[in-house]
């Protein structure tokens, strides 16, 4: 395997680990997590992408009055400065962080991950796979 194939395989690998994490990590929350709503209180642009989207903090309350959170995060941006409440899930009255209640938060950097794993795992496969070069006899002249 040259340089520029093991740089992608680690790279695929690596991306693939931590995006497919991230998405666990964040559907763990929506199937287990308390329902709520963000109550926005400060947002800031991130300009992370290339196009402005909105960072923002704020507080939660659970949809059924159970506890109140004064200071939480949601762990994605926004495309636009969100106005009024946000319908978002947390883990439990100790969260920091909240977790929208868009499929698209763990589903696409789900299948991301799965598709990076999908090619680190081919170049490894592909590596391992590959016929030993058998040395040529010399050709007689």
């Amino acid at each position: 395997m040259g340089p520029r194939k093991l740089l992608t395989t680690v790279v695929a690998l690596g991306g693939g680990l931590f995006l497919f994490g991230a998405a666990v990590l964040r559907l763990e929350t929506r199937l287990n997590g308390v329902a709520g709503q963000f109550v926005v209180s400060r947002c800031e642009v991130s300009e992370s992408r290339g196009d402005d989207e909105w960072k923002c903090s704020g507080s939660f309350r659970a949809d059924d009055d159970s506890f109140l959170i004064p200071a939480v995060e949601v762990d994605t941006t926004f495309a636009t400065k969100p106005t009024g409440l946000v319908p978002v899930y947390v883990d439990d009255e100790s969260s920091t962080t909240a977790v929208e209640r868009d499929n698209g938060v763990w589903l696409y950097p789900g299948a991301t991950g799965l598709v990076c794993l999908g090619v680190g795992a081919w170049n490894v496969r592909s590596a391992l796979r590959r016929p030993k070069e058998e040395p040529t006899a010399p050709v007689p002249a």
